[in-house]
């Protein structure tokens, strides 16, 4: 019993580091669980329904993916209330939980169709076998207007005339002469006249009619001469009869051998483009048929019990109220969570806030802590680096004082080496000159030394120095 216990309270979304403490709150996550169980039990016998009625699926398949199915429900709705933890403020509670009734209300209608269709099945039934025949009777009128099968019956009249016309096997009807059927009428007539004055004659001469005297009297012969006038005219029409007759059987011989001949020729044609025709319309029928006997799916189904809502107001009161029922019974999870979350808090639900609360203390207590260890642990290796690169800095500066106090003496060497250079020049140049003048002085004539335009001009006073550098 308390594993049980223990398996709706987790199934509730009860913690139980927490509801170990809170006794009092364990009923109200049980019932919880309770209602997620009713939810996952109605959505698998809604997909049962659904498999059997739909994809027509065998029972225990249907079973099997009904309890896969309730499960996936089970989880889902579960997710949808452990996912609504308690706000701090009343409307954020209310926020939290619409989108979620919203989810709920689409699961809600999908489950509850098929067991809505399921209740009100008898009915339906009856609906979609009427919707059948109307779709039947329809596609016979579609069929008898159909250009393509409109001769069917004027076809079936010719191949009876056909027949009829290869049986007689070239027989006559003398009925259709007119001249015999006026001639056969005329000898009708004339025989009625002939057997009246006979009639008149012989009750005159017996007594029974007339003058009621018995005996051949003046009246009688009158009566037998007017019985003899008719029976003359009678013989007349039998003649006119027979020669009509023979007159039709003349005219009419040849026609009904030809026409024999004729239907004969052309009955087989007649009839195989007869059998064409009616397969072909038989073939569209029988598919037509088991289309219409097969569609017994769910649209159907649900086309029925709206045309059954639209002419029985309580059959539509009772489909919304049942529907209604299963989406309620589909919303019930997260209305019970957010009317929890709406309540004030609860031994449980302090009780949480508090472990939460000093889990992320211990949390921050604990990362602090784990910092300064951090910090304390990697100081000596940032002194280290910082000496590092302390003593670097310096042999640096030293490197660097170095190589320009080298730059230094090098220059100053190179600026010496010039001047040298220079100064040996300019004493070369000045001795050059001091040889001519030397020996013009000693001739006693001064003249100006030769100009040499390559060599340069003689120094100025003061212009014997460091030439300048380039």
């Amino acid at each position: 019993m308390e594993r049980l216990e223990s398996l709706l309270l987790r199934l509730g979304g009860a913690r139980r580091d927490v509801i170990s403490d809170a006794p009092g709150d364990r009923p109200r996550f049980i019932a919880l669980a309770l209602v997620l169980l009713s939810t996952a039990v109605l959505s698998g016998a809604s997909a049962v329904f659904a498999l059997v009625m739909a994809v027509q699926l065998p029972l225990l398949v249907s079973i099997v993916v009904g309890i896969v199915w309730g499960i996936v429900i089970l989880n889902l709705d579960r997710m949808l209330v452990v996912g609504m933890p308690r706000q701090d403020s009343k409307w954020a509670n209310i926020l939290l939980a619409l989108p979620r009734l919203a989810l709920a209300l689409v699961i809600g209608v999908v489950i509850s169709t098929p067991l809505v269709l399921q209740i009100f099945a008898r009915e339906i039934a009856v609906e979609t076998s009427a919707m059948v025949q109307e779709e039947k009777a329809a596609f016979e009128e579609e069929l008898a207007a159909d250009p393509r099968y409109a001769g069917i019956p004027d076809l079936e009249a010719k191949i009876a005339a056909e027949e009829a016309a290869v049986a007689a096997g070239g027989a006559i009807d003398l009925s259709q002469d007119p001249n015999y059927v006026a001639a056969q009428a005329a000898t009708a007539a004339a025989q009625a006249a002939y057997d009246e004055a006979n009639r008149v004659w012989l009750a005159e001469l017996d007594g029974t009619e007339g003058t009621g005297i018995v005996g051949d009297g003046p009246i009688t012969q009158s009566k037998k001469l007017d019985r003899d006038g008719k029976l003359a005219a009678l013989e007349t029409a039998k003649q006119a009869e027979a020669d009509a007759k023979a007159s039709a059987e003349a005219s009419l011989g040849a026609t009904a051998s030809a026409n024999a001949a004729a239907a004969a020729a052309s009955l087989p044609t007649d009839q195989a483009e007869l059998a064409r025709l009616t397969e072909a319309r038989a073939a569209e029928e029988a598919a037509f048929e088991s289309a219409a006997d097969g569609s017994t799916g769910l649209l159907a189904r649900l086309e029925a019990l709206v045309r059954i809502g639209d002419v029985n107001a309580l059959l539509w009161w009772a489909h919304l109220s049942i529907a209604l029922l299963f989406i309620c019974i589909e919303l019930m999870p997260v209305l019970m969570k957010t009317l929890m979350n709406l309540m004030k808090p609860t031994a449980y639900d302090r009780l949480s806030r508090v472990a939460d609360d000093s889990a992320v203390a211990a949390g921050r207590i604990w990362s602090h802590a784990r910092l300064q260890a951090l910090h304390e642990e990697a100081a000596p290796e940032l002194e280290l680096a910082r000496d590092r690169a302390a003593r670097r800095l310096a042999a640096g500066i030293r490197l660097n004082e170095a190589f320009v106090d080298s730059q230094e003496r090098a220059m100053r060497a190179a600026i010496a080496a010039r001047e040298d250079e220079a100064r040996s020049a300019a004493l070369a140049t000045a001795r050059s000159w001091e040889r001519p003048l030397g020996s013009t002085i000693a001739s006693g004539a001064v003249a100006d030394p030769p100009v040499d335009d390559d060599d340069p001009p003689p120094p100025r006073s003061g212009e014997i120095g460091l030439a300048p550098l380039r």
